[in-house]
Formats: C-alpha cells, structure tokens, sequence
C-alpha cells in the first residue's frame, strides 16, 4: 500500500433518484496510504432549470430552497466540469474512492452528472486502475461478526442504527471542520475518521474490503473458497448465510449465481423446472442469488457464517458435502444458471433521456465531439453540438449551452427546451421528475416526518410554497 492514494468523498444532492435530481455540492479528501490528508476540495452548483427538489433532501441538509438558483455557485456544468478535472489529477496514475453508502447512493449521482455533462469517463471509481470501497458494507460486518469492537445506537427492533451521523455521534468521532451533519466536505472527513478506526479495529474485515475492491478478485474468491459466508440485508434486519457459487452468467460481466446451504442441493435437483424456478424466487427463502462482483460487496470465508446457530447446528462437513454436489453436478448448475436467465425481469424501454444513460458507450467520434464542446468557446457549442452521432448528446448539449449560453441557442431549440421543461413542472404527481404538484405531495408527507418543531415546520412550507410560486411564474 505504500504508493496508494484514497479519495474520501460525498455529494448533497436534491433528492434521491439519480436521474432526475442533481448534485448540489461535492465534499472529497485526498489521503496517502496512511490516510493522511493530502488535499481537500469542495464544491457547489446552482441547481439547472428543469432540476428541482424533493422537500425531504433540503429538510434533512438544511438548504433553503430559494438559495438553490439565488446563489454566486457555479453552473451544474461547471460545477460537474471542475469536479471532473479534481478526480482526474487525484487520480493519477490511480485511486481508490471510498464513501459512505457511496456505491448504492453517491456514484449513481457520480455517473448521472458525468453522462448529463457530456463527460465520457461516467465509470471513473473503476476505470483506468481505479478502484471504490464502501466503508457502509464494512460497518455492516462490523455490526454483525464484530459487535463489540465499535458503538451502535438500536432500532426498536434490536438492529444496529448504522447511519454516519448515528456511528460518528456515539464513538464520538470528531472532524475538524466547521460544518456540521449532512456536508459534504464535514461528511468526507467524518467517513476518513470512520474507516480509520474500522481499519484498525477490525483489520481481516477491512483488508479483505480491500481486496474485493478489485472486480476481478471475485471471481477468484468464489473458485477458491467452496464454501464461503455472504452477509445480506432485508431493511435494517441482517441475514448471515453460508453459499457455495454456482456459476457465471453469460454476457453479465462479474455477476455470479450462488447457492444458500441451507438447503441440499441434492433434494433440491429432484425437483421438475416449475418448483425449481418457484424456490429460486421465494423471497427471503430463496435458494439461489446474484452476486455482483462489481460492487466490492465482501464475501467472507466458511468460519464466519457460525455466527448464525443454524449452520453451527449443520456442521461444516454437511456444508462441504452440499458444496461437493454443486461442484461434481454440472447438469444441475447449468440447470439453474438456464432457469435464472429465463425468469428475468423484462424492463420496458426508456422513454427520458436520463433513463438512457446505459444505452450505449459514446463512439469514437462522439468521444472527440465531447472533448471539442467544452474546450470550444460558447458561442461556438451548438455548431460543435451538431457533430455528434448520437442524439442523446445533442439533447443533452441544448440543456448545457441553455444553461450557460441561452443566447447562443437558436430561437427554435430554445423554445422547444423551455416548452419541455415547462410541460415537466406542470405534471401530475405522479411522474418521475420533481413537478409543482409532486413537490406539494412530497412537502405535506415530509413535514409530517420530520422533528422540526411547528415553527420551524411552518417557515419551511413557506420558503418552499414561494419557491413554487416563483417557478410557477416562469414556467405556467
């Protein structure tokens, strides 16, 4: 680890689906290998027309939502431009991002913003040598297999409150900055504070976090280890379970099938394809799951799964034998991989062009087309615009040179742009995007959660109802 570099990093956002929200602010550390710290930036972005908000993610980071346009920040693509060219000179020749829940959370965010900016690199925390942990997956083995090595609040139920601000507060970890919960530089630094105690504490969990990191070790992991031990979550409630792998799945890079021992497997392949497919599926009881390798999700060896009394009570040489029979079976693993493909969800097409993010990798020319709209001055863009073969990036491009160069933009495509945001702002509540009226949902709902007291309550459905009259102005 002596040349390794971490980047510890987190974004406020407007809310929580990726594609139609937008990162407001980006918080991210640069440490060497011993964590220290070696730079720090921090970034805010006006929110773009056509992005608005969910209630609850200004309730909970604290923003007022008429200082969203109101504000001397940069535009999201400038913002998203510099954030960009951060990470690119961090990483250098590599890096490794680590976050808090980043991986189901912050990076969908990460790759929305790249795709929505023209910017090709939307897998950076995985490409070119670069590697991404998740010091939320290691807190939940901590919570389980070491309980006592670091402080949790509880659930009603009993379960571990693994939230950071939770964690941090009760181990009192402390970070020197001047901001408080919810961040994004105070939330970065906590998480550095967080994944230094859990390195020490708990150093076989974290090291092998450290290899999972690496997709291809995944693969290794599961050939080496007939037996091994996966931690999964229904909610807060954690399940420890003892799998063998199974097999590969064609044409789903460093996705694998995995068998639950607590079932025979042997019992399991007299059954015809119609109860097979049935105990595939069978929710929490389920016979078989993916794993995906790309996420650095931690598999764990054999020893860890006697946490659980149920495979103490099995015994480690009826596990092995259950694993044997996958292995010595290839006619039942090719049996269950064919009925896994079969019985897969069929998503309809994408309709919005954010929803098309994984359609296709730009081409090559659109790659230099890219690279040509934002070194080009901006009076220059919509002709650079014209260059691109795929018409999601020509799409994209209006919103950008909307953003930052109105004037630039024909009459025609200007008003075409300001005719679909209008139409966005004016849906029902029921679309997926933040409308006026799903924004007026959301507020009543949020404020009901939320432990403001009824002043404070009173002045954020204020400050939010003349956000609304504000936009309704221009867009009804």
């Amino acid at each position: 680890m002596a040349k390794e570099k971490f980047i510890f990093w987190d974004l406020e956002t407007t809310g929580r689906n990726d594609k139609f929200n937008q990162i407001t602010q980006v918080g991210a550390v640069l440490t060497d290998s011993e964590f220290n710290i070696l730079d720090k930036i921090e970034i805010h972005s006006k929110l773009r027309e056509g992005k608005w908000f969910e209630p609850g993610a200004l309730l909970t980071t604290g923003v007022d939502p008429l200082s969203l346009f109101n504000n001397n920040y940069p535009s999201y693509y400038e913002a998203i431009s510099q954030l960009y060219e951060s990470f690119q000179e961090w990483s250098q020749p590599s890096a490794t991002f680590i976050g808090f829940n980043s991986i189901s959370f912050d990076e969908p965010f990460l790759r929305q913003s790249f795709y929505q900016n023209l910017i090709p690199e939307i897998y950076m925390t995985v490409t070119n040598k670069n590697f991404r942990m998740d010091v939320f997956d290691i807190l939940r083995l901590v919570s389980v297999f070491h309980p006592n090595d670091i402080k949790f609040d509880k659930d009603e139920n009993g379960y571990p409150i693994l939230k950071l601000e939770n964690i941090t507060k009760i181990n009192n970890i402390k970070a020197q900055y001047d901001a408080g919960p919810h961040d994004a530089v105070f939330d970065s630094l906590q998480t550095l504070e967080l994944n230094k105690i859990l390195s020490i504490r708990c150093p076989k969990i974290w090291e092998a976090a450290l290899e999972f990191r690496n997709r291809d070790y995944p693969k290794n992991f599961l050939l080496k280890n007939k037996v091994f031990t996966n931690l999964t979550y229904w909610g807060r409630r954690p399940t420890i379970k003892a799998q063998s792998f199974v097999g590969g799945l064609p044409d789903r890079n460093h996705n694998y099938l995995v068998f639950n021992l607590i079932f025979d497997p042997s019992e399991m392949s007299k059954l015809d394809d119609k109860q097979l497919t049935k105990k595939m599926n069978d929710g929490s009881k389920r016979i078989t799951e993916i794993f995906d390798g790309s996420k650095s999700k931690i598999l764990l060896n054999e020893s860890y799964c006697f946490k659980d009394s149920k495979f103490a009570e099995i015994g480690i040489d009826t596990l092995r034998k259950r694993a044997d029979f996958l292995l010595e079976n290839e006619n039942f693993s090719s049996r269950l991989i064919k009925l896994h493909i079969e019985n897969q969800k069929k998503w309809p097409e994408a309709l919005y062009i954010e929803d098309r993010i994984f359609e296709k990798f730009p081409s090559y020319k659109d790659k230099q087309a890219m690279i040509n709209f934002h070194t080009s001055p901006n009076s220059k863009k919509f002709e650079v615009a014209n260059q691109f073969e795929d018409e999601r990036y020509k799409e994209i491009s209006t919103r950008i040179i909307y953003e930052i160069a109105t004037q630039s933009l024909p009459n025609l495509d200007k008003q075409n742009y300001e005719n679909e945001i209008r139409e966005r702002w004016n849906d029902d509540d029921q679309v997926k995007w933040n409308s006026k009226n799903k924004i007026l949902l959301l507020l009543e709902k949020d404020l009901e959660k939320s432990s403001l007291t009824k002043e404070e309550k009173m002045d954020f459905k204020q400050k939010v109802l003349k956000f609304i009259n504000t936009e309704s102005a221009k867009w009804s």
